[in-house]
C-alpha cells in the first residue's frame, strides 16, 4: 500500500464537511438566480419521504456490499476501484470515529442532493424534458466521480437512481436519506475490511495435545539419552577386560 497516498482523519472530515456545505450554498445561489426560491427541488420533512429514502437504501447497499465481498472483489474493475480506494481512505476510515464517518456521509447525503436534485436537475428540466434532465445530471455527478471508468459508470447510474426518485417523489427528502445512509454504510462496510486486511496475522497456539506430545518426546529422550551412555560405558569396560 502506497502510505505517501493516505489522507488524515481530520483532513477528510474537515474537508468534506467544508466541501458538502460550498455544495449547498452553491444549490442555494443558483436556486435563488432561477426562481428566487432556497432551492428549485424542496425539502419537505415527513415520515413518507423517511421511510422512502431509507427503503431506496437498500438496492444500494446491497449492490456495493456485493462489490466488496471475496467475489467481488476478484471482478477486475471492483478490485480496482477497492485498490484505489484503499490506498487513498484506509488510515482515515479506520481512525476515524463513528460518529465523524455518520456526519460525513450524511452531510454528502445533504450537500449533494441539494445541488444535483435540488438546484441543478430542476434547472436542467426548465430548458428540456424530466427524463433528459435526470439523465443529464447523472451524466454530470458521474464525471465527478470519476475516479476509474467502472466508478463513472457507477456513480452515474446511482444518481439517475436517485434523480427518478426525487422526480417520482417531487420531495429532495428522499434522495437526501437514500444518499447519507448508503455512504454512511459504505464508509463501515470499507472500515471492516481495511482493519481486517491491517491485522497482524494470527500466531498459531499449540492444542492441550500437542503439549502433551512434546512433554512426552522430552521425556523418552531424557531417558533414551542415559540409557545410550550406559550402553556405551559397557561397551568400554569389556574392551579393557579383552587381552
Amino acid at each position: 500500500m502506497n502510505d505517501s497516498l493516505q489522507m488524515k482523519p481530520r483532513s477528510v472530515f474537515l474537508g468534506g464537511i467544508i466541501l458538502e456545505g460550498a455544495l449547498v450554498i452553491i444549490a442555494i445561489l443558483l436556486s435563488y438566480w432561477r426562481d428566487g426560491a432556497p432551492l428549485l427541488n424542496p425539502i419537505r420533512f415527513d415520515l413518507e419521504g423517511l421511510g422512502l429514502g431509507i427503503a431506496a437504501t437498500l438496492p444500494m447497499v446491497a449492490y456495493f456490499a456485493f462489490s466488496l465481498s471475496r467475489f467481488g472483489r476478484n471482478i477486475v474493475a471492483f478490485k480496482k476501484i477497492y485498490k484505489l480506494l484503499r490506498e487513498i481512505l484506509s488510515r482515515a476510515i479506520i481512525e476515524m470515529p463513528t460518529w465523524q464517518i455518520a456526519v460525513l456521509g450524511m452531510s454528502a447525503g445533504i450537500g449533494e442532493e441539494c445541488l444535483f436534485r435540488g438546484a441543478l436537475q430542476p434547472l436542467v428540466e426548465g430548458w428540456t424534458s424530466p427524463l433528459n434532465a435526470i439523465l443529464i445530471t447523472g451524466f454530470i455527478f458521474g464525471l465527478l466521480h470519476a475516479l476509474t471508468p467502472t466508478y463513472f459508470i457507477l456513480a452515474t447510474a446511482i444518481s439517475i437512481y436517485l434523480g427518478f426518485l426525487a422526480n417520482y417523489t417531487d420531495n429532495l427528502l428522499p434522495p437526501i436519506i437514500a444518499h447519507g445512509l448508503y455512504d454512511i454504510v459504505g464508509f463501515l462496510l470499507l472500515r471492516n475490511l481495511f482493519i481486517g486486511e491491517s491485522a497482524p496475522p494470527a500466531v498459531p497456539t499449540a492444542s492441550p495435545g500437542d503439549a502433551d506430545e512434546d512433554a512426552g518426546d522430552e521425556e523418552n529422550l531424557a531417558t533414551e539419552e542415559p540409557a545410550a551412555e550406559n550402553g556405551r560405558e559397557e561397551g568400554a569396560e569389556e574392551e579393557d577386560r579383552q587381552p
